[in-house]
């Protein structure tokens, strides 16, 4: 009986590429966020973080989904893994900066691992397999 981890062919590269993605999807939207914000002058503080979930929710997907695409199998565990090596990469980044953990690093984690799960669950079950060799 061998676990998901001990089968000889387990994902590794396609969960390194996916949260590779997954990272620089997530930067490129907040580019794009900070520029919008950049010309409207109305738009209040507390309003940051939930932008901030949605770039997270767009690249957590976006490398779920490529990352269970190279796989071709297991969408639900390869994009959790995904979105979870992503929340793990933030939090550490946070909390060298001086952030606490509270109520919105609970909802990180959330918008991480769902949208890891769907983004994965979506690449699997998509038409064309990607071949990444």
């Amino acid at each position: 009986m061998s676990g998901f981890i001990n089968e000889r062919r387990f994902p590794v590269t396609a969960i390194l590429i996916g949260t590779g993605i997954a990272a620089a999807v997530t930067l490129i939207l907040l580019f794009v966020i900070c520029g919008i914000l950049t010309f409207m002058s109305s738009v209040p503080y507390s309003l940051l973080p939930y932008l901030t979930l949605i770039a997270l929710a767009g690249g957590v997907f976006c490398g779920g989904y490529i990352c269970a695409a190279i796989a071709k199998s297991r969408g639900l565990i390869v994009g959790l893994i995904c979105g979870s090596i992503l929340f793990v990469i933030l939090l550490f980044a946070g909390l060298s900066t001086g952030e606490t953990v509270g109520i919105m690093t609970l909802l990180r984690f959330i918008v991480s691992a769902v949208f890891g799960i769907l983004g994965g669950i979506k690449g699997v079950n998509k038409k064309e397999k990607l071949r990444i060799k």
